[in-house]
């Protein structure tokens, strides 16, 4: 999406109230939707995921390992529609809107110089894939598959490094995926990570949402 695509403005409790340049929302410090689309399915016994590698040039996160898709909600789209796009655009996963699971929204706020309001909506796509399958684009580079509770021991650092698969311009392999691949998230991104992957953990083991565990 770029700077000059349309959204719409919210306010805080995410009703529309305008719609700007993605630019000036950003200028402004305007409340405003996005979609994050995590990949997760239970594969011989055991939670997996798929995470896209970030690799557009001049993203401050590139080369860290992120949701499937995501990215910010356009105007006139549903949370829904703006998941679907994403998925296709980002990694040529095409995806009924009726196939996804949607784990519930969080808020994102702040007020430095570096502002930044956000209503952020959490989707579960729980189709097994193949990383082959997926196709980069010029905002991913590669992706991996983890488990899920080795992903959660990377973020609260109780590992160092824990196994994954790898695809990336080499092929596919296995590797040694270190806490690097999640360092450089502030505080506030990694939250949305821990909540999301607490709330898919839940589902895959017990077959249904908790929504206490999607805090807002």
């Amino acid at each position: 999406m770029s700077q000059e695509e349309l959204l719409d403005v919210l306010d805080e409790s995410g009703a529309v109230i305008g719609v700007k340049s993605r630019a000036q929302v950003h200028a402004d410090c305007d409340w405003h939707g996005l979609v994050f689309v995590w990949s997760a399915w239970n594969q011989d016994g055991q939670a997996v995921m798929m995470m896209q590698r970030r690799g557009r040039a001049g993203d401050r996160f590139i080369a860290q390992i992120d949701a499937l898709a995501g990215g910010h909600i356009g105007s006139g789209e549903t949370p829904a529609q703006s998941a679907t796009r994403e998925l296709l655009e980002e990694v040529g996963l095409r995806i009924a809107e009726e196939d996804l699971i949607e784990l519930g929204t969080m808020r994102m706020e702040r007020d430095h110089v570096d502002c930044q309001r956000v209503i952020e909506h959490l989707f579960l796509c729980p189709r097994p894939l193949t990383i082959e399958q997926l196709v980069t684009s010029d905002e991913v580079d590669g992706f991996v598959q983890v488990a899920v509770t080795d992903l959660i021991d990377l973020i609260e650092a109780r590992r160092e490094q824990v196994k994954a698969q790898l695809r990336d311009t080499d092929g596919v392999r296995v590797v040694e995926l270190s806490r690097q691949a999640v360092a450089e998230y502030p505080p506030m991104i990694l939250e949305t990570f821990r909540q999301s992957l607490a709330a898919i953990d839940h589902h895959l083991r017990q077959g249904e949402l908790d929504p206490t565990l999607i805090k807002g």
